[in-house]
C-alpha cells in the first residue's frame, strides 16, 4: 500500500449528483479490479471503490455521491470543491478479480457499489470473458441509475454480459417497468442452483449480510460469495 498525492485532473457530475473524479497519481499505480483506495481528509480516511480498470495505471476514477445531513460527506465535498491535490492510500481490499472465473460470475451492486463492478467488468472486457457475467444493480429510484447507458452498452457489445437493473422503492417511481424489489431477491429468482457460481456483492454491511444469509439459506456454499464487507466490517 502506498500513500500518494494525486492531481485532480477533472471533476464532473452525473445526472443524480454523483461526482466522477479523475485522479492522476505521480506514478503508475498497480491494483486489482475490484480493489479500493482511501481518501485522506486531514486525520481521517474514507474508502472508495476504484471505478477504473487496472489497465489504466496512470489515472484513477472515483464516483462519490453526496450523503445528505452527513458531516463526513460535507467534508469530502468541500475537499473536492477546493483542493487540486488529493491524498490517497492505494491499493486496499481482498475482494478482487484477476482472471475470468471458469464458471458464471454474478455481480450484485447497491447504489454506488456499482463502481467496484465497473472496474471488474472493464478489466474482463480487456482480458476476455470466459463465462457469462451478470450485473444486478439495485437502487431506490430509477433516477439513481447514473451509469445506465454504459451498462446497456456493455450488454450490446459483449454477448457474455447481461445487465439487470432493479428498483426497490417503486412507490416513488410508478413509471418503472423493470424488475422490482430487493436486488438479492432478483438474483435468487433467476438462479436455482448457487453451487457453481462466483458472486461478488458491494453495498452497505446490512445489505451484504442480508444477501449472504438469503443465499446461504438457498444452498450457496459460503466460499462462493465475496465482499469487502466481510473483512472491512466483520460480524462480531
Amino acid at each position: 500500500m502506498k500513500s500518494l498525492a494525486c492531481t485532480s485532473k477533472s471533476i464532473s457530475r452525473y445526472n443524480n449528483g454523483t461526482r466522477r473524479i479523475i485522479l492522476r497519481p505521480p506514478e503508475p499505480v498497480e491494483f486489482y479490479a475490484g480493489q479500493y483506495l482511501q481518501l485522506i481528509v486531514q486525520d481521517d480516511k474514507f474508502p472508495f471503490s476504484i471505478a477504473s480498470a487496472p489497465q489504466s495505471k496512470e489515472e484513477l476514477e472515483l464516483h462519490i455521491k453526496p450523503t445528505p445531513n452527513s458531516e463526513e460527506s460535507d467534508r469530502i465535498e468541500a475537499l473536492l470543491d477546493f483542493s487540486e491535490r488529493l491524498e490517497i492510500e492505494i491499493p486496499l481490499g481482498d475482494c478482487f478479480i484477476t482472471n475470468a472465473p471458469n464458471h458464471p460470475l454474478i455481480l450484485i451492486a447497491a447504489s454506488t457499489g456499482v463502481t467496484q463492478m465497473k472496474s471488474i467488468i472493464e478489466h474482463l472486457a480487456q482480458t476476455g470473458f470466459e463465462q457469462p457475467v451478470y450485473l444486478y444493480w439495485g437502487v431506490l429510484s430509477d433516477s439513481d441509475f447514473y451509469l445506465n447507458e454504459l451498462c446497456e452498452t456493455w450488454a450490446k457489445n459483449y454477448n457474455e454480459f447481461q445487465f439487470v437493473p432493479v428498483v426497490s422503492e417503486t412507490d416513488n417511481t410508478p413509471a418503472w417497468q423493470g424488475r422490482k424489489g430487493l436486488v438479492g431477491e432478483a438474483v435468487l429468482k433467476d438462479f436455482e442452483d448457487l453451487t457453481n457460481l462466483t458472486i461478488v456483492v458491494s453495498g452497505s454491511p446490512g445489505m451484504v449480510y442480508a444477501t449472504y444469509d438469503a443465499f446461504i439459506a438457498e444452498g450457496m456454499p459460503p466460499t462462493n460469495m465475496k465482499s469487502d464487507i466481510f473483512s472491512y466490517a466483520p460480524r462480531s
